[in-house]
């Protein structure tokens, strides 16, 4: 009986452990639901952050390259987190130019690139790839220079700029030096990053010379230390000297001149308030098969001397205006610095009608030259050579 008693005892104590477990299990495992529950409410409640958005005025200066760069633009930019940072999302440029400080008249400029085509357009393959240098300068012609907004094919915004300036160059590539003479510059392409693209033409055609944002500004010292020659300095000087001449062909003799030196007429042969107005000596040897000599002074198409003679030398002051083929009026140029060339044509005998207008512009030496190559009686071949002396002046008040 006892035994009984006490095994009923330890049954009903081990129901009641069990029923104490599965109810602390429960207990357990409802929390741990409860705990989910909570977790995935707040989760729910979490506010997502809304982008933030402002457009500010902000005006951007540019010192790399040839011009150095004004650009104002509207700029809108974006927050995505907050407290985060404030990054470009757009911009509108509202107007691009230069400093005010900006002078390109009568500028040097140096740059080198890894590619000569790239550089200048106007070279053939061959210098493709090739390390090249050029010196870049422009004259004091400026006629015209308005920029405007504009745009790549790919989108990349750029100052558009329509300009008449007169500009020449000095290429030197795999130790060769070249010197590429009176381009018309008529437009040019500048970019932010300080690029620009120069278009350019001249008597081969349109080309394109290419300024990377490191390009230097360099001196007339410089580029007159990398011309290949005299004479090309002397082009390079000037707006006006002609270097297209449909006679190049026909033997030269030289010209001299005691009122020429380095290039440069003396003052007293020009014409202003200032000066004497006396026409230059000059002088040549006697050319064999010549009867009489006619000489020129051009500026350009703007015609300065003409006489006729049989003489091979003509002394100082010895012209002033006067009768067709012996009158004289020194340099003016309005502006800038500019070419006065005399041109002596060796002739066998008198010439027909030459076409010229003293004192006066739209002349052309070439076909004075055509004139002068028919004598009287229309048989041609009357110029038996030619002789020219080139010299710059620069306009004074």
């Amino acid at each position: 009986m006892k035994r009984q008693v006490i095994l009923a005892m330890l049954i009903m104590l081990s129901g009641t452990v069990l029923l104490g477990c599965e109810k602390k299990e429960d207990e357990t495992s409802g929390a741990s639901s409860a705990e989910e529950t909570t977790s995935i409410e707040e989760t729910t409640t979490t506010t997502t952050y809304e982008a933030q958005h402002k457009t500010e005025n902000e005006t951007v200066h540019v010192s790399k390259g040839i011009i150095p760069q004004v650009i104002e633009k509207k700029v809108t930019y974006v927050q995505t987190e907050k407290d985060g940072p404030w990054d470009v999302e757009s911009y509108e440029v509202l107007n691009w130019g230069w400093e005010d400080s900006f002078v390109i008249l009568n500028t040097v400029w140096y740059v080198e690139s890894s590619d000569a085509c790239a550089l200048y357009s106007g070279l053939d393959e061959s210098y493709s790839g090739k390390k090249a240098s050029m010196y870049l300068h422009f004259k004091d012609d400026l006629e015209d220079c308005r920029p405007a907004i504009g745009k790549d094919a790919d989108g990349t915004p750029k100052m558009d700029l329509t300009l008449k300036i007169t500009a020449n160059a000095i290429l030197e590539c795999d130790g060769e030096k070249r010197y590429l003479g009176d381009f018309k510059v008529y437009s040019a392409e500048v970019y932010e990053d300080g690029t620009s693209k120069t278009n350019v033409e001249n008597a081969e055609g349109k080309w394109v010379i290419l300024g990377t944002p490191d390009v230097k500004a360099a001196t007339w010292e410089d580029f007159c230390a990398a011309a290949p020659s005299a004479e090309d300095i002397l082009m390079a000087q000037s707006i006006t000297y002609i270097s297209d001449i449909s006679f190049s062909e026909v033997p030269g003799f030289a010209v001299k001149s005691g009122d020429l030196k380095d290039g440069r007429w003396d003052p007293k042969i020009t014409n202003t308030k200032f000066r004497e107005n006396l026409s230059p000596d000059l002088s040549w040897d006697r050319v064999e098969g010549a009867s009489r000599y006619a000489v020129f002074m051009i500026d350009g198409e703007w015609l300065h001397m003409d006489v006729f003679t049989t003489e091979t030398a003509l002394a100082e002051g010895a012209f002033g205006r006067g009768e067709r083929g012996a009158q004289y009026v020194g340099p003016y140029p309005p502006w800038g610095t500019h070419t006065y060339s005399v041109f002596v044509f060796a002739l066998k005998g008198e010439s027909g009608e030459v076409p010229f207008e003293f004192d006066g512009g739209g002349n052309d030496i070439n076909k004075i030259y055509a004139a002068l190559d028919v004598d009287k009686d229309g048989n041609a071949g009357n110029v038996v050579a030619y002789g020219r002396l080139d010299g710059n002046y620069t306009h004074q008040d």
